[in-house]
């Protein structure tokens, strides 16, 4: 009886790394997924896919290549085994920057990307307001005209109302020049108190002149005022700029491109282990924006806080996507030849507009 239990104990040591070594052939590609939605992601039952998994599956057969799947969650994991020939390739949303281009290897671009910012959507008084702050920063120059005019306006009248025959209606008369732009509002406003009115021929001529102009300005910034808050209301609000993240709470991902800008324009941000993360604190109320590329911004907020947050409205800085890999890498070549082909394709094209609608 011992002699069996020790033959089979034999056995086990023997059979033993056999079974759970579980060897990469030796031309099968290591490839990392980085685990960012749509791009790349691992499903319960352990099948990955997304936009770049799928472009990489037409790669690999333009390349005849085998190759084995792994979910990589951290950017700087990835960029990590990709140094250390843990991979041979990564794939995903990885954006191309100065700073990574010094680690790590790009192909031909995979996706065309960039920098956006999401925010809160705003509801009520405050994004009324916000609106009409929007609208008028816009109309600047059609206001500042609209003022010089009234200004001139109102010291031509005194100029031809300041003579010595009106002095018996000192009352009403316009005496000064800060009295005939006073008139010159009061008219264009339609008010029309009466108290300034002009005494002489030229006074009144100017005056009938003004009052037509009035109607034609008031009618022209009213319309103008409510045509750009419409198109704010059905089209979003205007791009974002990097002027809008000044004094607000601003979030990234760790490592990942929004990172990267944010620290270029030396902007303070909190940092996030992943972008759901990131925006789930937006939607809280936690913070006042998040920075990251543009398709995985708005594929989630589409998907998840689509009635909390606002779809990003261009970009603070055009970008592309490409695959990684390790410096002087062989495969760059034939990987590259494989990317335009298949990237240029209307099969390809199509599929990627059911993740990026455009």
């Amino acid at each position: 009886m011992l002699v069996r239990i020790l033959g089979a104990l034999m056995v086990l040591v023997v059979a033993g790394p056999a079974i759970a070594a579980d060897p990469v052939p030796a031309n099968q590609l290591r490839v990392a997924v980085y685990d960012v939605e749509p791009y790349g992601m691992q499903g319960r039952d352990g099948r990955f896919s997304g936009a770049s998994v799928d472009l990489w599956r037409r790669v690999a057969e333009q390349l005849d290549q085998p190759y084995q799947l792994k979910l990589v969650p951290q950017m700087e994991a990835l960029l990590a085994g990709l140094q250390q020939g843990e991979y041979d390739l990564a794939i995903g949303a990885i954006t191309i920057t100065p700073d990574r281009l010094s680690q790590v290897d790009f192909s031909y671009p995979a996706h065309r990307s960039g920098v956006a910012v999401v925010f809160a959507k705003q509801t009520g008084v405050i994004a009324a307001l916000k609106d009409y702050r929007d609208a008028l920063a816009d109309l600047g120059p059609l206001l500042i005209g609209i003022v010089v005019f009234l200004a001139v306006t109102g010291v031509i009248m005194w100029w031809f109302e300041r003579a010595p025959a009106n002095a018996g209606h000192s009352d009403q008369a316009v005496t000064t020049w800060h009295e005939g732009v006073y008139w010159a509002v009061v008219t264009m406003t339609t008010v029309g108190y009466g108290d300034k009115a002009p005494k002489t021929t030229a006074g009144r001529v100017i005056a009938m002149i003004w009052m037509i102009a009035s109607l034609v300005i008031v009618s022209l910034l009213t319309t103008t005022l409510v045509a750009r808050i419409t198109v704010n209301q059905v089209d979003g609000s205007s791009a974002a700029r990097i002027s809008d993240l000044a004094g607000k709470r601003v979030a990234a991902v760790t490592d990942s491109s929004g990172a990267e800008f944010l620290d270029e324009q030396r902007l303070g941000y909190q940092k996030f282990a992943n972008l759901p993360e990131a925006l789930d604190a937006l939607a809280a109320g936690k913070l006042d924006a998040v920075v990251n590329s543009v398709g995985a911004l708005r594929y989630l907020v589409n998907k998840r806080f689509a009635d909390k947050i606002e779809l990003p409205n261009g970009v603070l800085a055009p970008a592309y996507m490409a695959f990684a890999l390790p410096l002087n890498s062989p495969l760059r070549r034939p990987l590259d030849r494989a990317l335009a082909i298949v990237t240029a394709s209307p099969d390809w094209q199509a599929v990627e507009d059911t993740y990026f609608a455009r």
